[in-house]
């Protein structure tokens, strides 16, 4: 994303007449801004790639917008487009450590466990990501838990917590390690527990 689409808008401004396009430009910048205004709430589209995609669509779309203000001469379109470029020469910088450190930066956004269970007739999803690598002691388990809308194409964050392998006791490698959701004192309780007894409590906001 941060390599590529930069130069695809590029090469879609120089062959195509972006100004004819201006109606589906405002479209698209009402729906970005809803989904981020959206995201920023909590709300998301259900599981990971959806929101990968569309966040990856609107990096193209950034890409694009610079792009059309070098086109115009005035001078809020000098500091927009001067400001844009930065953004795109820092994403492509930070794109080329992600292509060289890819397996170790991946890892904070590819599940590697998923964890459902239903509370009050509500429905939950946990997805674990987690975070080691040779050189580092302990390995984070980050959990984000969700609620899930039934019937509708969305979720709601509602917890997310870090626990790491050695510090927390649990054993994350256990085929019976459970995310389960309890009230108490009215009160929502998130619990992450395994078989030998381990118990890891956290209060839901």
């Amino acid at each position: 994303m941060f390599l590529g689409f930069p130069l695809l808008g590029l090469v879609l401004s120089n062959y195509v007449d972006l100004q004819a396009y201006k109606k589906y430009f405002l479209w698209a910048f009402l729906l970005f801004t809803t989904h981020n205004l959206l995201f920023y709430l909590g709300f998301s589209l259900k599981g990971d790639y959806p929101d990968y995609l569309i966040f990856s669509l609107e990096y193209l779309y950034l890409s694009l917008t610079i792009y059309r203000l070098y086109k115009v001469r005035n001078l809020t379109s000098k500091i927009l487009r001067g400001i844009g470029t930065t953004i795109l020469i820092l994403g492509f910088l930070q794109g080329v450590v992600g292509i060289l450190l890819f397996i170790v930066v991946s890892q904070d956004y590819e599940t590697d466990q998923i964890y459902t269970f239903v509370s009050d007739n509500k429905d939950y999803q946990t997805r674990r990501y987690s975070f080691g690598f040779a050189t580092l002691d302990d390995t984070r388990h980050t959990f984000e838990t969700y609620r899930r809308y039934k019937y509708l194409p969305f979720e709601k964050l509602i917890n997310k917590t870090d626990l790491f392998a050695l510090k927390s006791g649990l054993n994350f490698g256990d085929g019976s390690f459970r995310v389960a959701m309890t009230n108490r004192n009215k009160k929502q309780i998130l619990e992450f527990s395994s078989s030998e007894g381990k118990t890891h409590t956290v209060t839901v906001d």
